[in-house]
């Protein structure tokens, strides 16, 4: 399975935020099934510039143990996650969809179908106005988790019935 990860999933496990334990477990399950995950090359733009900010003001690093924090950080996501890049289509796809109010949030999810994700995880499942029969399932990390775990119980279940 193919699964495209928002910024603000990454984000929430890099900058150890609230949803920190459910972000940790998603990333868990998801190195031990073996799926493919992709971020847009937007995406890590975005990334260096947050994380390299929370590493000034929260953690108070300066100079070069900063920028090497910076760059240990962002060679793990790269390590983990695989990089789309979108094509002028894909963006003008995007840009024309009507159904977004977040012209970013389109770009994702165009790029999402791009690369051939079944699934794109996200915390802002609202601003993701899909209609069910998309080829993309829009979920969150807590969802994702809860639908993977009842799918192997159920499979566990009628590995016993038979």
């Amino acid at each position: 399975m193919k699964v495209f990860l928002d910024t603000n999933v990454i984000l929430e496990y890099f900058t150890i935020r609230e949803e920190y334990e459910v972000v940790k477990a998603l990333f868990q399950l998801l190195h031990k099934m073996d799926m493919a995950l992709y971020m847009s090359v937007g995406s890590f733009y975005t990334m260096v510039f947050l994380i390299d900010k929370v590493l000034r003001k929260e953690s108070g690093l300066k100079g070069e143990i900063r920028l090497q924090a910076l760059r240990d950080i962002m060679e793990r996501i790269l390590r983990t996650v695989s990089v789309a890049e979108h094509d002028n289509d894909t963006l003008l796809e995007a840009l024309n969809d009507r159904r977004f109010k977040d012209i970013e949030d389109s770009c994702q999810y165009e790029l999402a179908q791009k690369t051939g994700c079944q699934v794109l995880i996200t915390f802002n499942i609202e601003d993701f106005p899909i209609s069910e029969d998309s080829p993309v399932t829009i979920v969150t990390p807590q969802e994702f988790l809860l639908k993977i775990l009842y799918s192997c119980k159920e499979a566990e279940e009628k590995g016993r019935l038979i």
